[in-house]
């Protein structure tokens, strides 16, 4: 289980990465804004992931609110290089404000399913 997520990590990361910086064909069919819900969701899981990496794995002294601070700061300034990326990069993307206004929102409903699971989240670190 170790491996494994510290692949999912770092693989789901360079995923975020290469999706965001990829071309993107013009899509004229979706509803303004509703990339929102995907920088939502994205952001949610990766919170999560970066907490469970922190918190379970890498460093066994590292405590609850410690391993959230570290995963939310990471995934905030993440956010926010990959929107500088998308407008300085790519010709098919731009940065976007509201997609970091999404990102935050994203990483607030993260941090309210790792409070939801804290019981669950410490049971698992004991058995590392």
């Amino acid at each position: 289980m170790v491996k494994l997520l510290k692949i999912a990590v770092y693989f789901y990361t360079a995923f975020i990465a290469f999706i965001c910086l990829m071309p993107m064909p013009h899509i004229s069919d979706a509803p303004e804004n509703s990339d929102k819900i995907v920088h939502l969701l994205v952001y949610s899981i990766f919170t999560g992931l970066w907490f469970c990496y922190f918190y379970v794995l890498k460093l066994k002294k590292d405590n609850f609110s410690t391993s959230l601070i570290k995963s939310c700061s990471l995934a905030f300034v993440y956010g926010i290089i990959i929107e500088v990326l998308q407008e300085s990069l790519t010709t098919s993307r731009s940065g976007d404000f509201k997609d970091l206004i999404a990102n935050s929102v994203g990483i607030f409903v993260g941090v309210l399913f790792i409070f939801l699971a804290k019981t669950q989240f410490r049971r698992l670190k004991s058995k590392f």
